[in-house]
């Protein structure tokens, strides 16, 4: 039995390509072009390039490709600055200082932070959700965390945070 659906399968399979070329020679001819088709190539000659259609067995190759759904959205990413500091009362102190505008969030992040990013002014450039430790990347993700203010104190394993996130993309609409 599974042979004989086997080979019925095949000779419609035959059959349909068959049927295809035919057509696609017929309606290069009528548009006025050469199309040399042979049985093993699917491309046509120089003058024109046309693919092989398979009908029913188009869906499946489409099932693979996912081109109904267009690129993949814009990976989540965040760009932020942090300041590190040792002490919950030093992150204080240079929060003060940045709030009541006595000295930038650059400016404390160069005389104040242990981290090695206090030479480009706290920055961390662009990342991902995993990239950093938990308890940072719930304050840079966090929907409630708004763009351009101060975040912290944040303690983590090294010490205590200051963070302000300058850009989110991805991620929709919970931004």
């Amino acid at each position: 039995m599974f042979k004989s659906v086997s080979f019925v399968f095949l000779v419609l399979l035959v059959l349909q390509l068959t049927f295809v070329e035919a057509f696609q020679n017929a309606r290069a001819l009528s548009a006025g072009q050469t199309n040399t088709m042979s049985t093993n190539s699917i491309a046509t000659s120089s003058t024109t390039t046309t693919s092989l259609s398979m009908g029913l067995f188009d869906s499946f190759s489409k099932a693979f490709q996912n081109t109904e759904y267009g690129p993949p959205a814009e990976a989540i990413k965040a760009s932020a600055r942090h300041i590190l500091v040792p002490t919950k009362a030093e992150a204080k102190v240079v929060l003060k200082m940045i709030s009541t505008g006595e000295a930038t969030f650059a400016e404390c992040a160069q005389d104040f932070s242990t981290c090695a990013s206090a030479s480009q002014g706290g920055s961390l450039g662009s990342f991902s959700p995993g990239k950093m430790v938990p308890e940072f990347d719930k304050v840079i993700f966090d929907p409630e965390t708004k763009i351009g203010e101060l975040q912290g104190p944040i303690l983590t394993d090294f010490g205590f945070h200051i963070i302000m996130v300058d850009k989110r993309t991805g991620g929709g609409d919970w931004y």
